[in-house]
Formats: structure tokens, C-alpha cells, sequence
């Protein structure tokens, strides 16, 4: 998915690259959605690395599955 920036002739790019594994996927507050895909997770208890950045629908299905149990 794109965005336009009206400060450059080619669309930007909205995509993010998972801190965890390297996946690059796109976040859907940074793409201007009201809602983003993770927001229908649980929430993590604990976050791994704080301030990394976004995980990838992966990676954070598998961050929930071992935080609980």
C-alpha cells in the first residue's frame, strides 16, 4: 500500500519491518486506516524490546501464544 506525498512526484511507501524477524509489512496506522490489523489482538502484557517498532502479524501472534503459557 501507498500514500501519496505531495512533496515528491512517486507515492512513499508505508510499509514497517518487524524488529523480531524482518518481515516487512504494513501498519495500518501508518497507512492512514482508522483501525490497524493488531488491533484486534490482546494486548501484549509485556512488550520485548521497547521502542523497536511494530512486529509483524507473525511475530506478534507468536509473542501472545508464549506470553500466555
Amino acid at each position: 500500500m501507498t500514500e501519496r506525498n505531495p512533496n515528491l512526484s512517486e507515492p512513499t511507501s508505508v510499509t514497517s519491518t518487524c524488529p523480531r524477524c524482518g518481515a516487512v509489512f504494513t501498519c495500518g496506522m501508518q497507512a492512514g486506516e482508522p483501525v490497524c490489523w493488531c488491533a484486534v489482538l490482546p494486548r501484549l502484557v509485556t512488550v520485548p524490546d521497547e521502542g523497536a517498532g511494530c512486529y509483524c502479524p507473525a511475530c506478534l501472534k507468536a509473542l501472545l501464544e508464549a506470553s500466555q503459557g
